[in-house]
């Protein structure tokens, strides 16, 4: 064989290791930054109510166009929209009832698909949609009897041996309680139920897993069996094991409906807080596989807060996410502008007197290689404020479009 050919060979055989060696270090989950960077909104509840409550498909449909519209001419190009948001559901659902907010009562259909709509509408506009669940929350103690007994939240709360087992009161409100299997196969059943019914682009998750505040009677029974059996955890430790275990259950549900579905979870921005008060072990979900593509955490501070101000709460999250396969993206509060933060201490006054917080929080983020994006809550808060909040979120809005229209 000439030199010549046995050097060109060689040069192929090179090629060839150096798109392995690529391709080798390469993580297989699909990550949301492949559409750049990450410009979100949350859309609540809250939002939807104010263009559902027994209206017409017709006039859904163009409150829907109109929320669109608003975003696209800022520029965003992602939203959160609740499909279900206390254990009810935005769309016809085999094991939830239709949300109150959806026809006025609990369990009233409308002749549509409110959530399918939004999907369809939000796709044809050009989004990334993502149907966003909060697993635990359910209802308010004083709807008990408005909740179908149809529905699996209505068994449950009729039936003795699971009342105040797998549904528990604390407070006014009730929520479901994860140390049972059952309850776990629920949450990941609605999951799959939104995978498979809807073109969905991703899940979220926010922040409401263990009430804040819990008291140990919340799961006495399940947690008095587990120690009976052999184990051997804390309370605490327990019921992050518990959370630990409907995350993962919920992630490998959906990416065995579409592996290209995002899994995600917006934690509060204290880390601690989400570790120790409502037992989310976000460590544990960002630095192992199996549990989340992205982690969204909730930085709502301004930059002079008194105990956790913007800038050192990011550099919290970024040193967490660092070398791990996660995405940061990160939560915004257009919702304080123009209000008094009472936790912020020597800070409270700054949204009140400071009209370009969120401008300097996105310049902050793109001078961070490890951030995805943002995400804005919520879309009320910037184009249908309160009208004394008015006037100072019209001029935020104003810093903030050319900041939008030049992405990162």
């Amino acid at each position: 064989m000439k030199e010549s050919e046995l050097m060109h060979i060689k040069r192929i055989l090179i090629a060839v290791f150096v798109i392995l060696l690529i391709f080798a270090g390469c993580h297989p989950r699909k990550k949301t930054g492949t559409m750049g960077e990450v410009r979100a909104a949350w859309i609540s509840y809250i939002e939807l109510s104010s263009i559902l409550d027994n209206r017409s498909e017709t006039d859904y449909i163009q409150g829907v166009k109109t929320m669109l519209e608003n975003l696209k001419a800022m520029n965003f190009n992602t939203v959160y929209v609740h499909a279900s948001a206390f254990t009810d559901a935005y769309y016809p659902s085999q094991y939830y009832p239709t949300a109150q907010y959806v026809a006025g009562q609990i369990g009233q259909n409308v002749a549509y698909d409110p959530f399918g709509l939004f999907v369809q509408q939000a796709h044809e506009a050009g989004f990334h949609i993502e149907a966003w669940i909060n697993p635990m929350r359910s209802f308010r103690t004083d709807q008990e009897s408005q909740i179908p007994v149809s529905s699996v939240i209505g068994q449950w709360l009729s039936d003795p041996t699971m009342r105040g087992t797998r549904i528990v009161a604390e407070g006014d409100r009730w929520y479901l309680n994860p140390a049972y299997p059952e309850v776990r196969e629920l949450i990941c059943a609605v999951a799959k139920e939104l995978a498979q019914n809807y073109p969905i682009d991703g899940l979220h998750l926010d922040d409401y897993f263990y009430p804040d505040g819990v008291s140990e009677s919340f799961d006495q029974v399940a947690y008095q069996a587990y120690r009976q059996t052999g184990g051997e955890l804390s309370l605490g430790d327990w019921r992050r094991q518990n959370i630990n275990e409907m995350v993962a259950s919920l992630y490998a549900t959906v990416k065995q409906v579409d592996k290209t579905i995002q899994v995600g979870i917006s934690p509060a921005g204290n880390l601690e807080y989400s570790v120790e008060s409502i037992y989310g072990d976000v460590r544990e979900w960002v630095r192992h596989d199996g549990y989340l593509d992205y982690i969204l955490p909730q930085i709502y501070f301004g930059y002079e807060h008194g105990t956790l101000p913007f800038d050192q709460c990011l550099k919290q999250w970024e040193d967490l996410t660092q070398g791990t396969s996660t995405e940061l993206i990160v939560g915004l509060a257009a919702y304080k502008i123009n209000t008094v933060d009472n936790y912020a201490k020597d800070g409270k006054y700054e949204w009140q007197q400071h009209d370009d917080i969120l401008k300097r929080q996105i310049l902050e983020l793109r001078d961070h290689a490890a951030v995805a994006g943002f995400s804005i809550f919520s879309y009320n808060s910037l184009f249908q404020p309160a009208a004394e909040n008015a006037q100072r979120v019209s001029q935020e809005l104003e810093n903030l479009q050319e900041l939008m229209i030049k992405t990162k």
